[in-house]
Formats: structure tokens, C-alpha cells, sequence
């Protein structure tokens, strides 16, 4: 009887409970106004950088905040592009000429030292600079 009873709530429950309904809104966050038609893109694993392989052979680099940080001409048959295993790393896939190229990126930053404390010739080849206060 008990468990006759426990079939009949189980029912009852399960008719009162109706499914949830999911819902999905979406947002347009930023939008990347690209030189020419976008044939691929990759974001790597960390999104300091999006990729963005165009069809007239130029690799467009973004940051994380869509601004476009420079643009690079890859060889023209590339159709394809992947991210590496670091940030550093990206493959360009031929499919036509059944290439694929590593990719090696050197990102170049200026460090502002104007108005540091300088000792030499301020014209020397080589400058070498020490940060010691590191707040």
C-alpha cells in the first residue's frame, strides 16, 4: 500500500511540475570593422588577441577590446588559421598547396622612459633599464 501510495505522489508531482522554460538573450558587446572579408579567425586560449585572416592575405590582429593592434601579409593561398599552444604561436593553413606554417609572433611594447632617472649618453646603442619599485 505505501508503495502505492509513493507511485501516486511521484505522479502527482511530476503533472504539477511543469519543464522549465530557458530563455537566451544575447548582446552585441563590440563589433570588428574589418579592411576586407573575413575568411577565419581564432582567439587563443588566454584572449589577449583575436585573429582575423581577411581574403585579400593580410592577418589582422585585434585586442581583447577590438582595437585593431596591426596588420600582417600572410602568403595568399592561407584559407586557414589555428592557435598554437601559447600565445606566441599561430599555424596558417594552405589547403591548395597542402602547407602549414608555424607562425612565430614577437609583440613589441614601448616602455615610456621619459623622465627616468638616466646615467650616460642619452644617444647610446643600447639602454638598460631596472624597475625597482614594483607597486
Amino acid at each position: 500500500m505505501k508503495a502505492h501510495h509513493w507511485l501516486i505522489s511521484l505522479i502527482l508531482l511530476l503533472a504539477v511540475v511543469s519543464p522549465a522554460q530557458a530563455e537566451v538573450e544575447a548582446q552585441v558587446v563590440r563589433t570588428f570593422q574589418l579592411k576586407a572579408t573575413p575568411v577565419d579567425m581564432v582567439v587563443p586560449g588566454n584572449g589577449r588577441y583575436i585573429y582575423v585572416l581577411t581574403a585579400d592575405a593580410k592577418l589582422q590582429i585585434f585586442n581583447s577590446s577590438g582595437e585593431l593592434y596591426d596588420t600582417l601579409t600572410v602568403d595568399p593561398g592561407v584559407d586557414g588559421i589555428q592557435a598554437g599552444p601559447a600565445e606566441d604561436r599561430l599555424y596558417l593553413v594552405n589547403s591548395a598547396g597542402n602547407r602549414i606554417q608555424e607562425l612565430i609572433l614577437t609583440f613589441i611594447v614601448d616602455i615610456p622612459v621619459d623622465g627616468s632617472p638616466t646615467k650616460g649618453a642619452l644617444d647610446a646603442a643600447v639602454a638598460v633599464v631596472v624597475f625597482t619599485d614594483f607597486q
